[in-house]
């Protein structure tokens, strides 16, 4: 049973690097296409038209905004950037960069990471020139700047129409090692000046998911214990990485002081982006990018993170957030629907001003309220409505964020169905793989175990130490069926004998292990907040 083999079969599994079969017709605005060449010009028209186009001005602080820009851009080339200011790459910190490079699929230039990796002393002589030339010129090689767009179809989405395909960007491998220091530097000098929220915890260090999931589930818990009432609406924000507004971003990065050479970087790294379509072989014509940070650059969602630092400024006192990136929750709790119900609509209000003021667009239709009761079926007085962009939301009995589904009582009831059901499908990988093997390696069926579905089970499961013992049940029901099905046992085998034999603790022990040295690591970090949400959990044991 060769390892390489089957793994090999899982990526095929989890549909990896299949190729993507395109229906013999695409629609695009009463437009029809047929060969290959005039597939990729179609979404070519797409992108440019609907996704990627800059949203106009509409206000007067707009104007302001591209003014301020203009003269910004104007003075770059009359600047100076000073030594101690710039700071030279070295030879060190690019190959701390190169060393840890994913192998990626290569953009354009077809230069690939695995070329990189296995640098020489020239190559990273040569690196160094290009690099340090571009930090001091603020320029980014139009090469650099180029994409290869292929496409995957989303699930369940109709294969003719052009808005049913994600895009995937190709980029410079190499322009992309640069980007990599760069965010670096710009993480650093965000941290240091304290730009950055407080509970904005989308790819930063020593942040994750689980940082916003326990405030927001300890806020619910407590409310409920409490026999009061809290509630969180969850926003979607339209193409967010998308609709990033180039002036608007340049702006504040002014505007928060950061350094020179960092700005000037950006605007060329911004300006006129372009792209093509890769389909069959085929290239679409070039277009423009005029809005959004590039996807799949290294840089991009610490862009977007700028962009959105200020979003949570106008929400009152008694209001709590989250955010990851582009998802967004807003959270508060009371002794009463009418208080809570007051808080979220000025908060709202603050916020949809805040996207109108910087060019992005809230989605209602995926906008998700849920109303956490001690009382579910009650009807009150006062329930908690909220108007989103004149679109009335109402509270739901479910609602996903950061991939766990919180209910109005947090018996976590549909989570765990969530659960099982994405475990049966990886469960049934695992019996055919000892189907079509019959001498498998039981070392290598723990492993691909360990790595498939033991984290579906532990992924947000801290939050469940506070449920009911029968969640814990059936969790280790679905465990139990894993690993008979990894050993290739009977499924009438003893779960204790099971457990003995391959030494693999129970789902709980396990995730109350993984909880305490997740403890221990935000008081090594002085995380205050994660440490009390944790100690809050661990002592409910």
């Amino acid at each position: 049973m060769n390892s390489g083999n089957v793994w090999a079969l899982i990526r095929k599994y989890h549909n990896k690097r299949i190729k993507q079969q395109f229906t013999s017709t695409l629609k695009y605005h009463q437009i029809s296409a047929n060969s290959d060449a005039e597939k990729a010009n179609l979404f070519a028209a797409y992108f440019e038209d609907d996704v990627y186009s800059s949203a106009p001005n509409t206000s007067s602080f707009h104007v302001h905004i591209s003014e301020v820009v203009e003269k910004i851009k104007q003075s770059k080339n009359n600047s100076s950037i000073t030594y101690q200011e710039l700071r030279t790459i070295t030879a060190k910190e690019l190959k701390s960069v190169l060393k840890h490079l994913p192998n990626s699929a290569p953009g354009p230039d077809n230069v690939h990471n695995r070329c990189l990796k296995n640098f020489t002393n020239s190559l990273i002589n040569h690196l160094l020139k290009l690099m340090n030339a571009s930090l001091t010129f603020g320029y980014v090689p139009r090469l650099w700047k180029n994409a290869f767009i292929i496409l995957l179809l989303k699930p369940g989405k109709d294969r003719t129409q052009v808005s049913s395909y994600r895009p995937i960007s190709l980029l410079s491998c190499v322009g992309k090692v640069l980007e990599k220091i760069i965010k670096r530097r710009l993480t650093l000098e965000l941290n240091h000046r304290n730009i950055l929220p407080r509970h904005q915890a989308g790819f930063l260090e020593g942040k994750s998911t689980m940082y916003n999931i326990l405030r927001l589930s300890r806020c619910a818990r407590q409310a409920l214990d409490k026999s009061q009432h809290a509630a969180a609406i969850f926003f979607d924000i339209k193409s967010a990485f998308d609709s990033v507004w180039h002036d608007g971003l340049i702006y504040k990065m002014k505007d928060f002081r950061l350094p020179n050479y960092l700005i000037h970087w950006t605007i060329s790294f911004l300006y006129k982006r372009t792209a093509q379509i890769e389909l069959e072989n085929q290239l679409s014509r070039t277009f423009e990018l005029n809005s959004g940070t590039p996807q799949g650059s290294p840089i991009s969602p610490l862009l977007y993170i700028l962009f959105t630092a200020d979003s949570m400024n106008a929400i009152p006192l008694g209001v709590d957030y989250g955010l990851f990136a582009d998802d967004t929750v807003i959270f508060t709790s009371s002794n009463t629907t009418s208080r809570v119900r007051d808080r979220l609509q000025e908060s709202i209000a603050g916020f949809e001003q805040w996207c109108a003021s910087w060019k992005l667009v809230i989605q209602p239709s995926k906008t998700e309220l849920i109303h956490f009761s001690p009382h579910p079926r009650k009807k009150y007085l006062n329930p908690i409505h909220l108007q989103v962009s004149n679109v009335t939301i109402r509270p739901q009995s479910s609602a996903r964020y950061l991939g766990v589904i919180f209910d109005q009582r947090l018996h976590w009831r549909d989570y765990i169905k969530h659960i099982e059901t994405r475990a049966q499908s990886r469960i049934n990988l695992l019996k055919y793989l000892n189907r079509i093997t019959p001498e498998s390696n039981e070392t290598t069926m723990l492993n691909l175990y360990k790595s498939l579905i033991r984290p579906i089970l532990t992924y947000g499961s801290s939050v469940l130490l506070h449920g009911e013992e029968k969640i814990w049940n059936r969790l280790q029901i679905v465990q139990n069926k894993s690993l008979r099905a990894a050993i290739n046992v009977p499924h009438f085998t003893s779960a204790t004998y099971l457990h003995n034999l391959i030494n693999i603790p129970y789902i709980r022990s396990y995730v109350e292990e993984l909880t305490g040295r997740a403890l221990v690591r935000s008081q090594m970090m002085e995380d205050e907040v994660t440490e009390q949400n944790l100690s809050f959990l661990l002592g409910a044991q």
